[in-house]
């Protein structure tokens, strides 16, 4: 009999004290184990008769199935490899269902329960199959299970499942790996960054669409290498098309510039017992495997496509495997507990698909200590992608990276550039219009400069105006909004304890100036007008750790 772990049996609790609720807890934690015995306390009581539970695939129907069956739980696996009117007596016979949604809202007239848990409910918005059999189905209990949920989908979720509550990495480490991050910088030669420059230019000039089919060929170029580029340009689409005229220069490229420094990261871990390699295309991952096949002596299994028959069969190869090389098929739902050396071939910006990348060597199985490699093109989007699941990420998990490390890589990204085009005080507007970038790039850039300490801003007529911090004295344009004739109130930290400060622009410099460095500063200014206070509240989220930026401020705010 399985024994609960303390966080296990503290978000089971959680979770029939609420009825309704999510869980979020990391990858390799066991969420499965706290949905069956969420259901077994809900039976055992006789709160429930049928319950259903919803799995993104067809291949973890059946893992799911499997661990229920273990547990002593009476479980069916539905899905649409059965026929219609086979799962209609299936789901009236079944205590507990385990299924897709996809075959769920298929039989939506046949499936009648008291109780729903939903694996990956992070999929459950929009016109996802999720959301929509959580919109028809109506029971009192609904458990939720994820490794990590965006804030944008957390409303929708919270609405269609129950209230979110999380689990840190640091509320759980004593139940999954340590890891270890490292970093490979896999340049491109000279003939691929002439290359990339060029086909980045044209994207800075171009509009709507046309900008997005230029974002593509950069990521296929950087993040997988010239054959992701090749096999889109041998194809008709808008892409090939744009192209044209580069297509034999493409075709003239090295096919995966990243290869070398992925030999070199299996010779570097060489004491691994399995290792999974990320990849984005297809093309690519066969490539890769047929290469490593060839050239070493780990038995290699590639993981592609979703077909429960062939999946079925590539993760029998896998547990047998060396090597497994995978595009995101593998993912999520694919257990591979004893991996110990996790390679991204291919960088995601996406923080799910990042933590779920990670959750796959994070269980406590193998050797103590992990290993992850990043292979990474300097200079391309391919870095500015991982930086942003990085700074997205570290929310979540523990990001093992030298922060050293990742300066570095920030400085060589091309969302840095931005930052260094900055050479007098202007608005988001201005920069996206100079450096031809978007304004998520902007936006991004800015903000991780804001928090970096490269850059500060002050709030001018044209809002928000940013500034280098090795250019202040260019804020001489704009003194009228730095002349302080308001009093100001703020709060600080001062140890374990808050203090309130008030007073005008002398008095609250006096007394700030003994706090230093302050991470960022809140400043509610207080404009009278006769025996009326009228208030205004202004943020600068970034260092003040010198006497001239925390000078700056105060006259802005108080101006």
């Amino acid at each position: 009999m399985i024994e609960l772990r303390p966080y296990q049996r503290e978000a089971m609790k959680h979770a029939l004290k609420l009825k309704r609720s999510v869980l979020v807890l990391p990858t390799g934690t066991g969420k499965t184990i706290i949905g069956a015995f969420f259901l077994k306390d809900l039976f055992s009581r006789g709160l429930i008769k049928k319950a259903l539970v919803l799995v993104p695939t067809r291949i973890l129907v059946e893992q799911t199935h499997k661990v229920y069956r273990r547990l002593g739980i009476d479980s069916k696996a539905i899905y649409g490899i059965h026929p219609k009117h086979k799962r209609e007596e299936m789901w009236r016979s079944a205590r507990v269902a385990i299924s897709t949604p996809e075959t769920v809202y298929n039989d939506l007239e046949s499936v009648k329960v008291d109780a729903i848990v939903v694996d990956e409910c992070h999929h459950a918005v929009g016109n996802d199959a999720y959301a929509k059999v959580l919109k028809e189905l109506e029971c009192d209990y609904r458990l939720g299970l994820s490794a990590y949920i965006p804030k944008k989908r957390r409303s929708e979720i919270e609405c269609l499942i129950g209230e979110i509550r999380e689990w840190s990495t640091s509320d759980v480490k004593p139940f999954i790996a340590e890891w270890i991050a490292d970093v490979f910088e896999t340049k491109f030669d000279r003939k691929e960054m002439d290359m990339y420059d060029e086909i980045d230019r044209r994207r800075n000039l171009a509009r709507g669409s046309e900008k997005l089919v230029y974002t593509s060929a950069l990521k296929f170029f950087a993040k997988d290498g010239a054959l992701a580029l090749k096999e889109s340009l041998s194809r008709k689409n808008k892409l090939s098309k744009l192209l044209d005229d580069l297509r034999d220069e493409v075709l003239k490229l090295r096919d995966l510039h990243k290869l070398r420094y992925l030999f070199r990261a299996l010779e570097l871990y060489e004491g691994f017992e399995k290792a999974i390699v990320f990849v984005e295309r297809v093309i690519v991952a066969k490539k890769i495997a047929e290469i490593l096949s060839k050239e070493t002596n780990y038995r290699i299994s590639l993981i592609i496509g979703r077909q429960r028959e062939k999946m079925k069969k590539m993760l029998e190869e896998a547990r047998q495997a060396d090597v497994i090389v995978s595009t995101s098929a593998g993912e999520e739902g694919v257990d591979l507990p004893t991996a110990d050396l996790l390679v991204n071939w291919s960088n995601t910006s996406s923080p799910l698909r990042f933590i779920q990348r990670h959750g796959r060597i994070m269980r406590r199985v193998g050797r103590d200590v992990k290993f992850v490699v990043y292979l990474v093109t300097p200079d391309t989007i391919d870095t500015d992608d991982l930086i942003t699941s990085i700074d997205q990420a570290k929310k979540i998990i523990d990001i093992n990276v030298d922060r050293d490390v990742l300066e570095e890589l920030w400085k060589k990204s091309r969302r840095h550039k931005i930052v260094e085009e900055i050479s007098v005080p202007m608005p988001m507007e201005w920069i996206r219009q100079i450096s031809g970038r978007t304004q998520s790039e902007v936006r991004f850039a800015l903000k991780k400069s804001t928090e970096e300490g490269e850059l500060i801003y002050i709030y001018t007529h044209l809002g928000k105006t940013y500034v280098r911090r090795d250019r202040l004295d260019k804020l001489k344009k704009f003194n009228e909004f730095l002349k302080p004739k308001h009093m100001g109130k703020v709060k600080v930290k001062v140890g374990k304890r808050s203090r309130t400060i008030r007073g005008d622009y002398s008095k609250l410099k006096e007394e700030l100036i003994k706090l230093l460095p302050l991470p960022k500063l809140e400043i509610t200014v207080i404009k009278k007008s006769g025996e009326i206070e009228e208030y205004d509240f202004k943020s600068y989220n970034f260092p003040i750790d010198r006497p001239e930026i925390l000078d700056v401020v105060l006259k802005n705010a108080l101006s």
